[in-house]
């Protein structure tokens, strides 16, 4: 009877799939497929426009990478997909729009929210709901849950100074920096992503760092980024201000490595994906020396980024998907210090009046109800409400003018709009 079950759901969801969303989104023609990779170079990565979508939905043409593995228990997303919901009034930049017509004109690539486990909307204007879509930042919440899953096991202390369990940093610029402050993105250490230049110039040390993971500019890549870290030095004292630097989540996830004895694929595999009922592997991007591209590199399909945030909500935090626990969802929500972000660079990206408490673990937005999200860049997103019982993920690109959907502020519209109260 389970087997028969198993197989009548995915019968019902692929028809569903077809019947749905079959009409909306025609796939790259293998001409336009041939034509990108005539033209590829590793810049286009980040440039944004068609190019740059077709990259971040056929990832494993192009870069190296490891496999997430999925396996056992399916969470099942039952559908509850809501009127409502869909012809909610968005409103940007003065203009109003239901949320079906923003979705479909603008540069998002897929959409889901899931209430209370169900599934209240879904659309896939510029992409197949089976593709895996790149998740540049959000990945970072993997690495922050991890450092969560071990401090839960008694195996980090976040309060000890990163050389405590990283003796080759003793004599670089993160000595005696805690962890809690690396987590926080206040290190301030001098491989800033935020200064002038950072993401432009190849000489910048954020540049070099990022060019070890193949883009955009393998010529200026380091051949060992855990030698690199060796050289950095402090820009400005640590657990001051918000410094946003990927440098941190990379150092985070060696940590990862170095306490478990796994690499962090591995960890990834069996402490978060495996348990959370993930319905498809998921992809690592990797780089030099098969360094894990913790930062930005992970790949997956829609619904189970949305499965990963249910984790943080009631009705996603129950057996067998228990992943997180009560301590860490409670330093999320109340443990972040507020003088932090205030006196940080990182701007509201809801753009409107919501009261941003703090930026912790990795989340770039705490706010005053205990909401969090996660953004990244090209127009990626992960807004998560446990009081609501609601998660709101999306994917999307940039245009060749660095523009991007403004999914952030709509979530934030949606969360307080009284329709999922």
């Amino acid at each position: 009877m389970e087997i028969l079950r198993k197989i009548i759901y995915f019968i019902l969801l692929i028809n569903f799939t077809i019947v749905c969303y079959g009409q909306d989104y025609e796939d790259f023609s293998l001409e336009e497929s041939r034509e990108f990779h005539r033209e590829f170079t590793n810049s286009m990565f980040i440039d944004g426009g068609e190019m740059s979508r077709y990259l971040y939905l056929h990832f494993t043409e192009f870069f190296p990478h490891t496999l997430i593995y999925r396996s056992g228990v399916i969470r099942e997303l039952p559908l509850n997909l809501r009127k409502d919901v869909s012809n909610y009034t968005t409103t940007i930049d003065n203009g109003k729009q239901t949320l079906h017509d923003y979705v479909h004109n603008s540069l998002t690539d897929g959409v889901i929210i899931i209430h209370k486990g169900k599934i209240a909307f879904e659309e896939y204007p510029r992409m197949m709901p089976k593709d895996k879509h790149l998740y540049f930042s959000v990945s970072k919440t993997f690495v922050s849950t991890l450092i969560a899953i071990l401090e839960d096991r008694k195996l980090i202390d976040v309060s000890k100074p990163i050389e405590y369990y990283m003796p080759e940093l003793k004599d670089s610029g993160w000595k005696g920096i805690p962890v809690i402050d690396i987590l926080d993105m206040s290190s301030g250490i001098n491989c800033r992503e935020m200064e002038e230049g950072a993401r432009d110039n190849p000489e910048t040390c954020f540049q070099k760092f990022q060019a070890a993971f193949g883009f955009p500019n393998l010529e200026t890549a380091i051949d060992n980024p855990v030698e690199f870290l060796q050289t950095m030095e402090q820009f400005e004292s640590n657990g001051e201000k918000m410094d946003y630097t990927s440098i941190n989540t990379w150092l985070l996830g060696w940590l990862v490595e170095r306490v478990s004895g796994k690499s962090f694929s591995d960890m990834m595999t069996t402490e978060i994906w495996q348990k959370m009922g993930a319905e498809s592997d998921a992809l690592m991007l990797t780089g030099t020396q098969a360094h894990a591209a913790t930062p930005l590199g992970v790949n997956s399909n829609l619904r189970d980024l949305g499965r990963f945030g249910l984790l943080f909500t009631p009705s996603g935090r129950q057996e067998p998907f228990n992943v997180i626990s009560d301590e860490y969802l409670d330093k999320i929500q109340n443990g972040g210090r507020p003088e932090i972000y205030a006196n940080g660079y990182v701007p509201n990206m809801f753009n409107d009046k919501t009261v941003i408490k703090h930026n912790t673990y990795q989340w770039d937005h705490v706010t005053e109800e205990g909401d969090f999200y996660k953004a990244g860049l090209g127009g990626q997103g992960l807004y998560i409400s446990p009081k609501r019982d609601l998660v709101i993920a999306f994917f999307g690109t940039h245009d060749e003018n660095m523009r991007m959907n403004s999914m952030p502020t709509i979530a934030r519209q949606l969360a307080t709009s009284g329709l999922f109260d």
